[in-house]
């Protein structure tokens, strides 16, 4: 991308403030049906992130009866459908609560499913989608632009066969960073702007489909669930035209990730077979289930054990849709046959992942010699096996292992899924870096340097 294409710099789309403070995202008529009869009333719709992050209707109806309103509030009468801005949004009632002095009601809903459409439809046609993004990584951009007041601006450009990608740092997004990292919670740190590479205009529906890639692909960047907030589409003439009305899934928490913050070119350099890999339906389901299992599991606060566990379902999943249906290798009932420990010795090997156990797993190490433990991949499976069998003859001896045994699984899905996407670069090796800044290159490659 040349000096001459790149943007200008992005604005966020709605007043997002302080940090955990609540945002006014749009405001509206609602109209709920009671039975046979509706009532109307002025609604806002807020991005409210205390107690927990979740969009939310409020709605004040002053002409519904107070006896109405107080039969809804006890559970006595549903409202079987409710619609913002004369759109039908599929809600849950959180709160009625009856005024009789002002004689009003006062209602309060949560949406069903996020994210959802407040504005255009799958047929709306968009040039340029800008969203918001919280509590992501602190990272230094592969360019940067210093504002006044010595505020800097970090950006990164990605750029596929069929989109391209801008992020952004605000110009108080390291204060943000110091108050999540004092206060947790959540807070806007960057800002995003997809178009098609092509310049051409897209429909409503591909923005959902983008967005849903980008979900993953910033998650799987950093670790953890980083899902693109409040989408706004713009058409040629940027005016909006489509949104999209979502909240942050986690809290702030850094994890340990492939991604070094410091090499934003990671990222650069993953995009275009990531995405290559998510346009391909036979891949895309797989990948779903494969990054939701990774994500989970690499919040230690889950429990390690379970992490454990579910990494190893990744890795088998992800054997078999590369090795069965992807690359023909084996046949399904082959598959099906082989021990857990060669579905994963059959993936790995075919991606030139090392298996062997080293010094970077001290514990596992130790205890792999004494129970003559092959690889890695034995080991793990051992592991997971005594876990999940009360009876297993392991049980007694894993426990000092686990924590190396979760990290180096988190390890190989990380690799596994880089390879699978054409990665050739660097990468945070979360079983022997100790600062940030310190990458070396993907096994794959630094094995051909040698």
């Amino acid at each position: 991308m040349g000096d001459m294409d790149r943007l200008p710099f992005l604005n966020p789309a709605y007043e997002f403030g302080a940090i955990n403070q609540s945002t006014l995202l749009s405001k509206e008529t609602v109209v709920i049906q009671v039975g046979r009869d509706s009532y109307s009333g002025q609604a806002e719709v807020r991005l409210d992130l205390l107690p927990r992050a979740s969009v939310h209707i409020y709605g004040i109806l002053q002409e519904i009866p107070i006896r109405v309103a107080l039969e809804i509030a006890t559970g006595q009468k549903e409202i079987s459908y409710l619609t913002f801005g004369g759109k039908e949004v599929a809600c849950l009632l959180v709160s009625a609560k009856p005024d009789l002095a002002k004689k009003e009601a006062v209602f309060k809903w949560c949406l069903k499913s996020e994210p959802l459409v407040g504005r255009g439809d799958d047929h709306t046609s968009i040039c340029r989608l800008v969203f918001h993004i919280f509590n992501f990584e602190e990272i230094i951009g592969m360019r940067r632009t210093s504002e006044q007041g010595g505020s800097t601006i970090e950006h990164a450009d990605f750029l596929s066969d069929v989109w391209r990608l801008e992020l952004e740092s605000l110009m108080n997004t390291r204060e943000n960073f110091k108050k999540l990292k004092d206060e947790g919670g959540y807070c806007l740190t960057h800002l995003a702007c997809l178009e098609k590479t092509d310049g051409s205009c897209f429909s409503g529906k591909e923005a959902e489909e983008i967005l849903g890639a980008m979900r993953f692909f910033l998650s799987f960047a950093k670790g953890g669930w980083c899902n693109p907030i409040c989408a706004v589409g713009l058409d040629s003439s940027d005016n909006w035209v489509w949104e999209s009305w979502s909240s942050p899934k986690e809290p702030w928490f850094s994890p340990l990730s492939w991604f070094d913050p410091h090499h934003s070119d990671q990222l650069a350099m993953l995009f275009p077979g990531f995405i290559a890999k998510w346009l391909n339906e036979g891949w895309r389901e797989a990948l779903r289930e494969i990054f939701y299992w990774y994500l989970n599991s690499n919040n230690s606060s889950r429990g390690i054990d379970a992490g454990i566990i579910l990494t190893q379902a990744a890795l088998e999943r992800l054997s078999f849709e590369y090795a069965v249906k992807d690359r023909l290798l084996i046949e399904t009932a082959g598959f099906k046959d082989l021990r857990a420990s060669d579905k994963l010795r059959l993936l790995l090997s075919s991606l030139n992942i090392p298996i062997g156990i080293t010094g970077s797993t001290p514990e596992l190490a130790k205890l792999a010699k004494e129970r003559n433990w092959l690889d890695a991949p034995q080991a793990m499976t051992e592991v997971r096996n005594a876990l999940v069998h009360p009876e297993h003859k392991n049980r007694g001896y894993v426990t000092s292992i686990l924590h190396d045994t979760w990290n180096l699984g988190l390890w190989y899905l990380e690799l596994a899924l880089l390879r699978l996407c054409g990665y050739s670069g660097t990468y945070c090796n979360r079983l022997s870096a100790r600062w940030v800044g310190q990458v070396e290159d993907v096994p794959w490659v630094k094995k051909t340097k040698d």
